[in-house]
């Protein structure tokens, strides 16, 4: 939670603080790939995609650069603790009921790594392979 915060208390410090040499037009920034997979376990369902991530940008607006687009679509919340929260990829949601989620992952040489922030936090790295799987915790 404390990395959370940090994120987000970043984040606030730093719009407040343009003249730090940050680039100020959009312009200035690099555009890179990103590939996005979705995976449902429970139905063994799949898709990817390609996207693009703005330097510095997040995996908020790798998933807004796709919304509506090739098949895909995604909703959020805002918690007041925790920022943004992944609610449901492409209609399929999470339920506490059935103990289902989207857990976020990243790949990289075939191994898959839990991503430690959410999708306002988290920053995607040039041609990085991010996926989204849909799976039950116990």
């Amino acid at each position: 939670m404390t990395r959370k915060m940090i994120c987000l208390f970043s984040f606030v410090a730093l719009l407040s603080f343009v003249e730090l040499g940050l680039p100020v037009k959009p312009a200035e920034f690099e555009t890179y790939p990103v590939k996005l997979s979705i995976i449902n376990e429970l139905t063994n369902d799949k898709a990817s995609f390609t996207s693009s991530v703005t330097e510095g940008g997040v995996l908020f607006g790798v998933l807004n650069n796709l919304n509506g687009s090739n098949g895909f679509s995604y909703s959020y919340s805002v918690n007041n603790n925790f920022g943004l929260y992944l609610e449901s990829v492409n209609g399929v949601a999470g339920s506490d009921n059935d103990h289902t989620y989207w857990e976020l992952l990243t790949e990289s040489e075939g191994r898959l790594t839990r991503l430690e922030t959410g999708i306002g936090c988290y920053q995607p790295k040039k041609d990085e392979h991010i996926i989204l799987r849909f799976t039950k915790w116990n």
